[in-house]
């Protein structure tokens, strides 16, 4: 067994701390660790072992299932998750393309867990890995075309609200001009 994976000797106290659940969590998150399915490195740069355990595993998911339908990208690449991403403002995810020494090359997806001080959604995350894994693909593919698509998301008349009804001319008038039911 590596050096890295042995215990340490305070490792087995956290554990027992823990309590069950806790342990069965770490030992899953350690088999999927050690799990080659997913073919792309993904690190997730928190100090929560809670949240890196749960943005890893997502992660990890992720990947598989866009791998599945894109299986023809020919891009080396890595995922690294981490709390902010900081140019001249803050971004919810990039990536970059570089060039290795041998002449291939190689993309580093970056995703940020929070913007403007703002949390960021696991769904947002993951559609902005999405948005970045097919790029990736139709880039390394050759020239494509995309199309968008807009949603129209202004304020649209609600279809069951009914027009008041005036009130009937017919009925009976009291003093103050009121209609009486």
């Amino acid at each position: 067994m590596p050096k890295c994976l042995l215990p340490q000797t305070t490792q087995p106290r956290r554990l027992l701390a823990l309590g069950r659940t806790g342990v069965l969590i770490a030992v899953t998150w350690l088999v999927s660790r050690l799990r080659s399915d997913c073919p792309v490195p993904i690190e997730v740069l928190i100090s929560s072992f809670w949240m890196r355990w749960s943005v890893d595993r997502r992660l990890r998911h992720a990947v598989r299932r866009l791998q599945r339908i894109l299986p023809q990208l020919s891009l080396n690449m890595a995922i690294v998750a981490q709390q902010t991403i900081v140019t001249d403002h803050q971004l919810l995810g990039c990536y970059q393309i570089s060039q290795r020494p041998d002449g291939s090359r190689f993309a580093l997806i970056r995703l940020s867990l929070e913007v403007d001080g703002r949390c960021i959604s696991t769904d947002e995350m993951l559609a902005v890995l999405a948005e970045q894994y097919i790029t990736l693909a139709m880039q390394s593919t050759g020239p494509g075309l995309l199309v968008p698509i807009d949603l129209d998301l202004s304020p649209q008349p609600d279809p069951l609200h009914r027009a008041r009804l005036q009130p009937d001319p017919l009925a009976a008038i009291n003093r103050t001009g009121n209609h009486i039911a």
